[in-house]
């Protein structure tokens, strides 16, 4: 919007002052027509006139201009601190708490009880979202935790893989 603003304002001062009217032209005949000094203060005038108008435009345009492009508050946050907050939220969710589980978790389920095997699924390395449902994100990572601890690979969160992961208490 800036922008067609300062465009318009352009084009209106190179209209007013850059395109003679028929007033400018009838003065510049009177002046050619009278004597030297007369000719000279006329056009003189006019240019001066015309000269304050380019400058006023020119400040009010860059006025514009400086506006436009610094007070532009829409702007996103820059990337490096986007990272800096996504991993100070990993290093957050991948911080297990010493809270332990008694009964069976399986895909479905959701509460505090899937938040601290979420919690506890992070700090080992798996990729899972602490959002405490036990969705498929959570089963795909329990069954990656079960394989690679030679567990039977069934998805569900019982005592042995909770022995394993360190939140069972049942």
């Amino acid at each position: 919007m800036v922008w067609l603003i300062v465009l318009l304002g352009l084009a209106l001062v190179v209209y007013r002052y850059g395109v003679p009217s028929a007033h400018t032209r009838r003065a510049a005949d009177k002046a050619a027509g009278g004597a030297a000094g007369g000719a000279r203060k006329a056009t003189n005038a006019h240019f001066r006139r015309r000269d304050l108008a380019w400058g006023a435009g020119l400040v009010l345009a860059a006025f514009l201009f400086l506006w436009g492009v610094f007070s532009d508050d829409d702007t996103p946050a820059p990337a490096t601190e986007t990272a800096a907050s996504a991993e100070a939220a990993e290093t957050a969710e991948a911080t297990p708490t010493t809270e332990t589980v008694s009964s069976p978790l399986s895909f479905g389920d959701s509460g505090p009880d899937v938040v601290i095997l979420q919690e506890h699924l992070a700090a080992v390395g798996l990729p899972v979202t602490v959002d405490g449902v036990y969705g498929q994100e959570t089963a795909d990572a329990v069954m990656a935790f079960q394989e690679r601890e030679q567990l039977i690979v069934d998805g569900v969160v019982g005592s042995e893989t909770g022995e394993a992961l360190g939140i069972w208490s049942g």
